[in-house]
This record gives structure tokens, sequence and C-alpha cells, in this order.
């Protein structure tokens, strides 16, 4: 059984390899983070054995910046798998044997910047 706790995991912890390799995902972080109603969808292979999702963003169009908000606090486990953090992103990786849909949700703030992105990821895991 997953305990269910709410904890703050910081990017820039060192724990991670940068070099390590990821599955290659298909999907996006989706709209809605700015409102606390992100809603992202990514799809994996069962052999693949992570999932890197990229930092929803801080999204400044005039100025044709993106800032990744890397300081994030899990709000919803997911059930079927588990989340690390990278330099690149949160890494999904599913339970030995699992297939069909996990979810988690997170908030997500940046050192510097006003705010918080919220929302839930779904990974397909086929």
């Amino acid at each position: 059984m997953i305990r269910r706790t709410v904890f703050t995991m910081i990017a820039t912890i060192a724990a991670m390899s940068a070099s390590a390799a990821f599955a290659e995902c298909t999907g996006s972080n989706g709209r809605g983070w700015g409102k606390g109603k992100g809603n992202g969808a990514f799809e994996m292979s069962a052999s693949d054995k992570n999932c890197l999702i990229s930092y929803p963003g801080f999204i400044y169009e005039q100025e044709n910046r993106r800032i990744p908000a890397t300081e994030v606090k899990l709000t919803r486990a997911p059930k079927s798998g588990a989340i690390s953090l990278s330099k690149q992103g949160i890494i999904y990786t599913p339970a030995a044997g699992f297939k069909g849909k996990d979810k988690f949700c997170t908030k997500n703030t940046a050192e510097g910047e006003k705010g918080t992105l919220a929302g839930c990821v779904t990974v397909t895991v086929k």
C-alpha cells in the first residue's frame, strides 16, 4: 500500500544522474497549470522502465521565455508507480508488471517566480 502523504521534492537534488536513460514518452503537460487545473496526459510502453515528464513552466510570451517550475510538491501520489525528479523533469516509474492508467498531482514553483503551477498528470502504460 502506498503511503499517501504530501511531501516536497526539490529538483536540484543531485541524487539523479543527468546521464540516466529515460523512456520516450508521448504526450504533454497540457494547459491549465497556471489556474491550478493542469491536465497532462502521457503514454509509455510496458517495456519501458520509466517516463520523463517535463516540468510545467511559467511562460512569458512577450519576452519569449519559459521558466521551468522545478520545485515540486506532490499532492496526490500515483497508485501504481513512483515519482522521482531529475534536472530534466519528473520521472514516473510504473510498478513491475503494471499496465493501465495511473495519475499523480503536483504543485510546482520556481525560485524567484511568483505564483504556483498545479495540476495532475495521467500516464497510460501500454
